[in-house]
C-alpha cells in the first residue's frame, strides 16, 4: 500500500494539488459526481458497478456498507498498485468531462500549452508593427485584398531602397557646399610684402668678363628673362654669399619706413634670393626673428606700409631695361615667387596699393586632395617646408622641377632648396654615402642644357607637375587696387637727398633723385575679410534625416519600426525560441 506522502498525479486536467488534504476532498467530489452520474444513466449497468465494488468507492444511500470511510480524511487510504479503470471505461467517453480524466500513470502530468512556431510569431507581429501596410497583407480575409497589398508594399520597399541606395552613394562621393560670407574685424594681420629690385647685378660690384659677355651676347632689345639666362651661369660660378653681395642691399635702398605710426628699419625686412631677380627681402615675414606679425586697427591710407626707396639708379647695368622695384603680396607664411607675379612700381612715382583679403579654406581628404601645412605629403611636395614655409601650389611645382633636375641632370638648382632625403626618398634613388647632391654647373655645357630643357619643359606645360600638385587647404588672397603719381616733387626732393646724405644743391642730384626715387604705400582698403569656405553637403544629421524622410513617405518606418523589427529577429524568432527549445529539452 502507497501513502498519501508519496506523489499522487491521479487526475489530470482536474486542478488536483498534490498533498494529503486536498487529495481526500477531490477524490470524495469526483467520485460523488460519477456515482450521481452513473444512478441517474447508468441504473441497469450493475455488472458495470461491480467493477469498481473491489475499491468500494461509490456511496450508496440503500446499502449501509462499510466502504464508507471517505467520509473522514482519517480513514481514506487506498492502494496505489491496484490499477484504477478509467471513468470513460465506466461510463463511456461522452459522459465524462475530458477535462476530468483519470489516468493510473505516477509521473506528472500538467496542462500542455500549445507551443508558439515562427509563423505564428511573425503573424503577431505583422498585426502590431508600425509599419504601414503590412497587417493588411495578413489581416485581410479577401484573397484579392492581400494580393494588392503585397504588392504595394513590395513596391514601396523597392522604391525605397532605390533612394537609400542614391541618398548613400552621394554620401560615399563626399560632395561639398562652398559658401561666401564676409566678416568685419576690429584688427587684421598685416600680410608679408616683398621687393625685388628690378635690376639684379650692381653695376659696380658685376664682374668685368661678365658684363663684357653680356653686352656681346645681348642684343639690344633683350629682355630680363634673356639677360638672366645669360647671367645665371656665371652667378652660380661665385656662390650665394657672393651673389648676395652683387646685388643691391637693403640699408642702401630704404630710405624711409613706418607702419602706422611705428617706425620699421631694414631689420624688419628678411632676405630672399630669387633667381631671376636676385636680393629680395619681404617685410612681416614669418621668418623674421625680430617681428612677425604686424597688425593694422584702421583701414585706409597712412595705416599701413609706408616705404621710400632709392632705386639706386646709377648702379644699373647698361641692359636692364626697367627702372623700380618689383611688390609682392602674400600670406606671411608663403614663399615669393616674383617671376611668376607682382606689381611693377616705377621710379619717380608714388605706388598706392589697397588690399583686401580673401581666406579661402578647402576641407581635407576624403572630401578633397587639398594639402595643409602639418600635413605629412607637404614635407614630400613642398621642399621650402624645411625653412618653416607653408604649402602652396607654386612651392609644390618649383619642388617638382627640382626633383625632375636632379633626377636628369644627378644635381640641384641653386634656385631652389636642395633637401637631399626628400629629393631621394620621392625620386627613389640612392645617394652615395659621403658624396653630398652638387649644386648645378651651368657652366658646362651639358649641364646647362640638361637644367635649361627642364625648365623649359615647365614653362610650356609638358612636364606632370601641375597635374600632381593639388591645392592647399587654406591660403589667403590679397586683390589689389593700385593707383600711381608723380613724385616726388621738386622741393620734397631736397629733402629726400639731404636724408640721404647728398645736401648738396646741384642740378645733377636732383635730376637723379627725380629718376632713381620712387614711394610705395600698402594699406588695407576695408578690415572686411571675405571668407570662402568648403563644408560637408552631407552631414550625418541630413543622411539621417534623407534617409528617415524616404522611409516615413514610402513605408511609415521610423527607428522605433526597427528595433520593433530588431527584437522580432533576436528576441522571438532567434533568441527566444532557442531559449525556450533548450529550457524544454532539459525538462
Amino acid at each position: 500500500m502507497a501513502s498519501l506522502d508519496e506523489p499522487l498525479d491521479y487526475f489530470s486536467g482536474c486542478d488536483l494539488k498534490h498533498n494529503k488534504t486536498s487529495v481526500h476532498d477531490t477524490l470524495q467530489q469526483t467520485c460523488r459526481t460519477i456515482s450521481f452520474n452513473g444512478r441517474n444513466k447508468h441504473n441497469k449497468n450493475n455488472a458495470t458497478r461491480k467493477k469498481i465494488g473491489t475499491i468500494s468507492v461509490i456511496r450508496s444511500r440503500r446499502k449501509n456498507r462499510k466502504h464508507n470511510s471517505f467520509k473522514t480524511k482519517e480513514n481514506f487510504n487506498f492502494d496505489y498498485s491496484i490499477r484504477w479503470p478509467s471513468v470513460t471505461e465506466i461510463y463511456g467517453a461522452s459522459d465524462v468531462d475530458s477535462k476530468c480524466a483519470v489516468t493510473n500513470t505516477t509521473s506528472a502530468t500538467t496542462t500542455k500549452r500549445k507551443r508558439r512556431t515562427a509563423k505564428d510569431v511573425i503573424h503577431e507581429f505583422t498585426h502590431s508593427t508600425s509599419m504601414h501596410g503590412v497587417q493588411h497583407v495578413m489581416g485581410h480575409k479577401s484573397v484579392w485584398r492581400r494580393m494588392v497589398w503585397s504588392v504595394l508594399v513590395i513596391g514601396f520597399v523597392a522604391w525605397a531602397a532605390h533612394n537609400v541606395y542614391q541618398i548613400v552613394s552621394d554620401y560615399n562621393s563626399h560632395p561639398v557646399q562652398t559658401s561666401l560670407s564676409s566678416e568685419y574685424h576690429n584688427k587684421m594681420n598685416f600680410p608679408a610684402v616683398t621687393v625685388c629690385n628690378l635690376n639684379r647685378i650692381r653695376r659696380s660690384k658685376a664682374p668685368q668678363s661678365m658684363v663684357t659677355f653680356l653686352q656681346y651676347h645681348v642684343m639690344d632689345d633683350g629682355d630680363i628673362a634673356t639677360i638672366n639666362d645669360f647671367i645665371a651661369p656665371y652667378l652660380r660660378m661665385f656662390g650665394k654669399k657672393r651673389q648676395q653681395k652683387m646685388g643691391h642691399q637693403m640699408q642702401d635702398m630704404l630710405v624711409k619706413c613706418k607702419f602706422g605710426n611705428e617706425a620699421c628699419s631694414p631689420e624688419n625686412f628678411t632676405f630672399f634670393y630669387n633667381l631671376q631677380h636676385g636680393n629680395c627681402y619681404t617685410f612681416a615675414s614669418s621668418q623674421d626673428s625680430h617681428r612677425s606679425e604686424w597688425v593694422t586697427i584702421r583701414a585706409g591710407p597712412g595705416n599701413g606700409l609706408s616705404m621710400e626707396f632709392d632705386a639706386q639708379l646709377d648702379e644699373y647695368l647698361p641692359f636692364t631695361t626697367a627702372s623700380g622695384l618689383k611688390v609682392l603680396i602674400h600670406g606671411n607664411e608663403e614663399v615669393p615667387f616674383p617671376e611668376d607675379g607682382g606689381i611693377m612700381a616705377g621710379t619717380g612715382t608714388t605706388s598706392s596699393i589697397a588690399i583686401r583679403k580673401t581666406l579661402i579654406k578647402r576641407l581635407p581628404s576624403p572630401y578633397s586632395d587639398c594639402i595643409a601645412k602639418v600635413d605629412v605629403k607637404n614635407k614630400e611636395k613642398n621642399l621650402f617646408a624645411e625653412f618653416g614655409f607653408a604649402y602652396s601650389l607654386k612651392t609644390c611645382q618649383k619642388s617638382c622641377v627640382q626633383k625632375k633636375i636632379y633626377k636628369s641632370c644627378q644635381c640641384c638648382s641653386i634656385s631652389f632648396p636642395c633637401n637631399e632625403d626628400a629629393l631621394q626618398r620621392t625620386t627613389e634613388t640612392v645617394a652615395i654615402e659621403g658624396n653630398p647632391i652638387p649644386i648645378c654647373n651651368t657652366t658646362e655645357i651639358k649641364t646647362f642644357f640638361c637644367v635649361r630643357n627642364i625648365e623649359k619643359a615647365f614653362s610650356d606645360n609638358k612636364l606632370d607637375c601641375i597635374k600632381n600638385c593639388p591645392l592647399a587647404c587654406e591660403k589667403s588672397i590679397f586683390s589689389t587696387t593700385v593707383s600711381s603719381a608723380p613724385w616726388p616733387t621738386r622741393d620734397y626732393r631736397q629733402t629726400l637727398l639731404r636724408q640721404h646724405g647728398l645736401d648738396q644743391n646741384v642740378t645733377q642730384l636732383l635730376e637723379a633723385a627725380e629718376r632713381s626715387f620712387l614711394k610705395i604705400e600698402i594699406y588695407y582698403d576695408t578690415l572686411i575679410l571675405d571668407k570662402i569656405v568648403s563644408q560637408p553637403a552631407f552631414t550625418w544629421n541630413k543622411l539621417l534625416s534623407d534617409i528617415g524622410g524616404q522611409l516615413g513617405l514610402l513605408l511609415g518606418f521610423s527607428i522605433l519600426t526597427a528595433v520593433e523589427i530588431l527584437e522580432l529577429v533576436v528576441m522571438d524568432l532567434g533568441l527566444g525560441m532557442g531559449l525556450r527549445s533548450l529550457w524544454r529539452r532539459q525538462i
